[in-house]
């Protein structure tokens, strides 16, 4: 297998965004109408139930792991109820890892996690045009850890919305 750099990893996450917002502005509706913006219900699990901030939904992953689990496809479910009552513009899809490991392959781990999570959102109806990826890796974690320690809050995806 071929050696893949964090430089060429986040400028093929920049380029895979930069892509999705592309095709949105050329699909855009020809006659958007106001909606309320949607207000996110408290994402299951994490810490304390409804410890997240309204606008985000948090999908958290087993170490090393980027499948999704019954309580993440619960959370899709309600993004896919949220896009269809609040018609956000766009749906930000925010992958992330603990700090184990190699941080390129952290930061690929958190690609294919934020690529499964769309996924699962077009499948449930949501346009690709209206999603945008964004692999974080092991950088910004929501829980600050030292390297090498294991934090299952940071091994997740945050969805948010504009």
């Amino acid at each position: 297998m071929m050696p893949v750099s964090v430089k060429s990893c986040l400028l093929g996450a920049f380029v895979l965004a930069s892509s999705a917002a592309a095709a949105m502005a050329q699909q855009a509706d020809p006659q958007p109408s106001p909606a309320p913006a949607p207000v996110a219900a408290p994402a299951p699990g994490g810490p304390a139930e409804g410890a997240e901030p309204a606008g985000k939904l948090v999908l958290l992953f087993g170490n090393g792991a980027s499948t999704l689990d019954a309580r993440n496809q619960a959370t899709l479910d309600q993004a896919s109820r949220l896009y269809r009552e609040g018609r956000p513009i766009i749906m930000i899809v925010s992958g992330s890892s603990d700090a184990v490991g190699q941080p390129a392959e952290n930061l690929l781990l958190s690609q294919r996690r934020a690529t499964a999570v769309v996924r699962g959102m077009i499948a449930r109806g949501i346009p690709a045009e209206r999603t945008q990826i964004l692999a974080k890796g092991e950088t910004n974690p929501p829980v600050p850890a030292q390297r090498g320690v294991s934090e299952p809050q940071n091994r997740r995806v945050e969805i948010t919305w504009r």
